[in-house]
């Protein structure tokens, strides 16, 4: 295996993918060093990057971590000031504001130029219909690979529901929304090494569905269809598990306490929200407008809780099957569908089988095989993409 090198901030964020991407990459490739506030000292930050690679290398691929926003048009002062506003108000760090955009600005400048091979930067938290041409035509000038969903799992717009124009989401952004991210997916395969969400061992739960609460959680915010859950399941007198702790992080947060800035709240906060889905006996998830696989759909079933959902693109070729790992359900039917259950007392079998998938194909170590597979081929010369087919990941060789 190549050597590497990680460069990125060192954050902690709400959502573990980004947290423990650098872990990821760790356990993909052995032989990797980090550089960046947090990873190095000020002194070795205040020589450059160019300077490290000198010193340490030669390396054979260089990772660009998610905190890094390598894919954004310009590196302007509004892009600059924005990022540092949510790295403030949503992630725990303890590096001062002048050190990050020095380190962006170094990032950016040797970038393009240095002499590493393979550039690979990650795109699993990236908003892709809101991409522009100019951001795809960065991707080619500056020879970067991706790690994130290939075209399986990004339709394009002709194709997303109705129900997507009544999203927030999608209101803030329709000005701009295109299909030049899915033109590139579909027209590059080889540039993407194939990657999506991933869970931790600490979230996996082995507690059967009888001895948890006979609740149906809803957890996160209420887009389109889990707000339509909801009105549904309240309508129908059915338990809801509460999310007293969602409520009152926001609330908090709105008054300016900032308790998404704090490795203390977000603890807190992420552990209340993995109790929930693995004490409650159902979750419910659903689709956004978008359809893209979101975390969730890999940490419910990991939770072991049954999982009732409007399934994310691409759901069944990621090894989930309707009726055997999880249950496919519209929100107006979720509460006859819960009825049905709490009747007959069935689902244990489809929660255990969601757990299996969960854990065989989409654990951390999962997936940090699959990246290792697709760099073997990527630094041999070989690699033209991979693809998810019925749960099973085929690299697709030259």
């Amino acid at each position: 295996m190549a050597r590497a090198l990680y460069v990125d901030i060192d954050l902690i964020h709400l959502n573990p993918t980004a947290t423990y991407f650098p872990q990821l990459i760790e356990a993909a490739v052995p032989d990797v060093s980090f550089y960046g506030p947090g990873f190095s000292s000020p002194d070795l930050l205040a020589k450059g990057l160019l300077n490290w690679i000198r010193e340490t290398g030669p390396y054979e691929v260089i990772f660009i971590g998610p905190n890094s926003p390598i894919l954004v048009e310009n590196l302007d002062d509004e892009v600059i000031r924005s990022t540092l506003a949510y790295m403030r108000d949503y992630t725990a760090h303890g590096h001062q504001d002048s050190q990050i955009v020095a380190f962006f600005k170094d990032l950016f400048a040797v970038l393009p130029e240095v002499d590493i091979k393979h550039r690979i930067a990650t795109s699993l938290n990236f908003d892709y219909y809101g991409a522009t041409d100019v951001q795809v035509q960065r991707l080619q000038d500056w020879n970067l690979t991706l790690i994130g969903p290939n075209e399986q799992f990004v339709r394009p717009l002709a194709e997303l529901p109705d129900f997507v124009t009544q999203e927030k989401h999608f209101q803030r952004k329709k000005a701009r929304l295109s299909d030049c991210w899915f033109d590139f997916l579909h027209a590059h395969p080889e540039r993407v090494i194939t990657a999506l969400h991933y869970v931790l061992p600490s979230e996996f739960s082995h507690t059967p569905i009888h001895l948890r609460r006979p609740v149906v959680a809803v957890p996160g915010v209420e887009y389109h269809l889990r707000k339509e859950a909801n009105v549904a399941l309240r309508r129908a007198g059915i338990r809801i598990a509460s999310k007293w702790y969602f409520h009152l992080f926001r609330a908090v947060n709105r008054l300016g306490v900032p308790v998404y800035g704090h490795p203390l709240g977000l603890h807190m906060y992420n552990h209340c929200f993995q109790r929930t889905l693995k004490t409650s006996r159902y979750v419910y998830t659903a689709r956004g407008g978008f359809g893209l696989p979101i975390r969730k759909f890999f940490e419910i079933p990991a939770a072991g809780a049954l999982m009732l959902c409007s399934p994310c693109t691409g759901y069944q070729e990621l090894g989930f099957t309707d009726g055997v790992h999880y249950h496919s359900v519209e929100p107006d039917a979720l509460p006859g569908v819960l009825q049905e259950l709490s009747r007959t007392g069935a689902g244990h079998d489809v929660a255990v089988a969601g757990r299996k998938v969960a854990a065989n194909n989409h654990s951390l170590q999962a997936r940090a095989q699959q990246i290792a597979l697709c760099l073997q081929a990527l630094t041999n010369g070989t690699y033209r993409g991979a693809r998810w087919r019925q749960g099973q990941f085929f690299i697709e060789e030259r």
